[in-house]
């Protein structure tokens, strides 16, 4: 009964122990604070248009269609904060970032993760501030500088099978793997 009484206390003390992404003196946004180090956090959603995207990766001319890789590989419309001010081929094209969820989401609008294992993602669009206020600008309604808008194929495709349903992440900005960079090489935005 002891060890059953300590797992419990152990377990409790882990959960209610884990960091979480708050204002930080001098800092915009939301930041956590994991092993030492200060990452910055953000929203996420999901969504599916059917559409090339600003950055330009799909066929065909004008709105196109994204290409299949992105039906399988983890994309997303980010925030202005890290697309850029243009409304095609911003700056933040083709950047490649780590996500991790913390646990955590924003009351009333999703649950929690799965899993908290870090994912690697391409933004292949942008969310727009002016179309998606509550999301999208920065900062956005809940306080948060960034968002990534995570593509879901049909709304029941990668983020679906990953069982993220809006949830609070930190990032930070890596180089891209060269499966990525490959694939980048296809968008009308490269680099």
């Amino acid at each position: 009964m002891k060890i059953i009484f300590l797992v419990a206390f152990l377990f409790i003390n882990v959960v209610f122990s884990a960091p979480k992404c708050e204002k930080i003196k001098g800092e915009k946004g939301m930041w956590i604070k994991v092993n030492g180090k200060k990452y910055p956090c953000a929203t996420t959603t999901r969504y599916w248009d059917g559409f090339k995207g600003a950055c330009g990766c799909g066929t065909g001319t004008g709105n196109g269609k994204p290409f299949p890789w992105q039906w399988n590989t983890l994309t997303a419309a980010a925030s202005d904060s890290l697309f850029g001010k243009k409304d095609w081929c911003g700056p933040g094209c083709g950047d490649c970032y780590s996500v991790t969820p913390t646990g955590g989401f924003i009351d009333g609008q999703g649950s929690a993760p799965k899993n908290i294992k870090s994912r690697l993602l391409m933004v292949t669009n942008m969310c727009p501030a002016k179309d998606n206020k509550q999301w999208c600008t920065s900062p956005n309604k809940y306080g948060y500088t960034a968002h990534f808008d995570l593509m879901d194929h049909n709304m029941k495709g990668i983020i679906t099978d990953m069982g993220w349903n809006n949830v609070e992440v930190y990032y930070e900005k890596v180089p891209c793997p060269v499966a990525r960079v490959n694939q980048w090489k296809e968008c009308e935005c490269h680099k």
